[in-house]
């Protein structure tokens, strides 16, 4: 997998976890996230990090993040988060 494929994987991710339950939008990154993609959290801690950094993800205190304005526009459709990554 490449690190786009794998950064499009994870907002994916948490875009499902929005659309499941837009009020309370939130994902532990630690425990769901990696069981959701199948690989250890520390496979994709750099590309959590990116998209923190980038504005994609918002964290919201330890170890959990939501996806942001920004991750929400970018998983809009397939077309606009392949644009992105």
């Amino acid at each position: 997998m490449t690190q786009g494929e794998r950064r499009r994987a994870i907002l994916m991710a948490y875009r499902r976890a929005y659309d499941r339950s837009p009020d309370d939008p939130f994902v532990n990154a630690r425990l769901e996230l990696p069981q959701e993609m199948g690989v250890s959290y520390e496979e994709i801690a750099q590309d959590v990090a990116f998209l923190e950094q980038n504005r994609y993800l918002h964290w919201k205190s330890a170890n959990v993040f939501r996806i942001s304005p920004k991750g929400l526009r970018a998983t809009r459709s397939a077309e606009d988060l392949e644009r992105e990554f």
